[in-house]
């Protein structure tokens, strides 16, 4: 656990550059690393990713190297670079700060949350991660979509308020005075995160100055995980984006369906209703053609083969076996995809078809499954010949 909080970060987390000598070089699986003799490059931890950005050599040529990430590791901070440098070597680094500051803005953001839900329902935050398009966080408690979005609404109250983040390190000697959460028991010195009022957590990452600079947090996804929860979670400018994007495939859908937003709901159940009418009519007028069909069929028929049909791929499963309800082998539809490829719908009410694959990967390479009452799949050959073998076959 880190206690030491004399790093750049933790004086200011707003610090984008600094200037520092390299102190370690070191080689590992093809990456370079370097240590500085101090650094603005937060380190990887806590579910918090390590900051990126540059190195550029002071002289004498200015060279620039980048820094593709920051990590903790035997108490030294390592930046992996694309390039070596030599010990003792002067830099000017630069963190991406656009970077940092979104990083910042989900951190805040999810320590507001998590420290509602405790007050709330008494959970603890067992699981953070922040990646590059989201975040997560996972409860040892499970939540309702009614009551995230109570805690949403709370949250983003406190963004609103513009509380100010406050940041205390306490002693050993203090820990029993605070009441603060916590993933860990910590035996040292403790950095502190208060937001007053929502949330006292102990916390080794990098946060904002104030509530309202979170901008926004919006939960877009709950799964159960664990026994509990886990929530997916934007702030900042990641959610801006998010109804950003929304808003785009609303306004899309509502020009195809000619509605708006107050509106586009309703729009799509009235058609939804409506497909299912038009879908209704069909089935009575596919069911009413395979009647006249059967009337034309000889007693005791054993197998129909129908070719190229005029029914939708979504109805061969009913037309097939409505029709082999009324044959005592089987019944199937066959259909051309190209000249010499077909695709084989099979069903039967008396038969165990999957006797049947075997043959016809052999005889047709036939590329598909099935179960005992239905198959269906690909065969290589002219639709006359596969229809013969079916009509043939023992």
């Amino acid at each position: 656990m880190i206690d030491d909080f004399t790093q750049l970060y933790y004086l200011d987390s707003y610090q984008s550059e600094f200037t520092a000598e390299v102190t370690a070089v070191r080689k590992e699986k093809n990456k370079i690393w370097l240590s500085l003799s101090q650094t603005c490059f937060y380190p990887e931890g806590g579910g918090q990713p390590g900051d990126r950005g540059i190195l550029q050599v002071i002289k004498p040529n200015k060279q620039v190297v980048k820094v593709f990430d920051t990590i903790w590791s035997d108490d030294v901070i390592w930046h992996q670079v694309d390039l070596l440098l030599a010990k003792g070597t002067s830099v000017v680094g630069q963190i991406d700060f656009a970077k940092r500051y979104d990083l910042m803005q989900q951190h805040s953001g999810e320590h507001i949350f998590s420290g509602i839900v405790n007050r709330e329902y008494g959970y603890t935050n067992v699981g953070f991660n922040i990646n590059s398009t989201e975040m997560t966080f996972d409860f040892d408690g499970d939540l309702n979509w009614e009551q995230i979005a109570e805690v949403e609404n709370e949250a983003n109250q406190a963004i609103y308020e513009n509380i100010p983040i406050e940041i205390r390190y306490i002693t050993q000697s203090e820990h029993d005075a605070w009441t603060y959460r916590s993933k860990l028991q910590l035996e040292q010195n403790i950095r502190l995160v208060i937001i007053p009022g929502y949330d006292t957590c102990a916390c080794a990452g990098t946060h904002l100055a104030r509530t309202g600079e979170i901008g926004q947090i919006k939960i877009i996804k709950r799964e159960s995980y664990k026994g509990g929860v886990r929530l997916t979670a934007l702030c900042g400018a990641r959610a801006l984006h998010y109804f950003q994007n929304i808003l785009q495939v609303m306004q899309s859908v509502g020009e195809v369906m000619s509605a708006n937003p107050e509106n586009l709901l309703e729009k799509i159940h009235n058609q939804q209703s409506e497909i299912s009418d038009l879908k209704f009519q069909v089935n009575k007028k596919n069911k009413a053609w395979l009647d006249l069909f059967m009337q034309t069929l000889q007693p005791k028929t054993k197998r129909i083969i129908l070719t190229n049909p005029e029914f939708a791929k979504h109805e061969w499963k009913y037309a097939c076996q409505y029709l082999s309800e009324h044959v005592s082998e089987f019944a199937g539809i066959l259909t051309s995809v190209a000249q010499s490829k077909q695709l084989l719908f099979l069903c039967s009410e008396t038969q165990d078809l999957r006797i049947m694959i075997p043959k016809l990967e052999e005889k047709f390479n036939f590329k598909g499954g099935g179960n005992a009452t239905l198959i269906q799949g690909l065969l290589q050959a002219e639709l006359p010949i596969i229809e013969k073998f079916l009509n043939e076959i023992p």
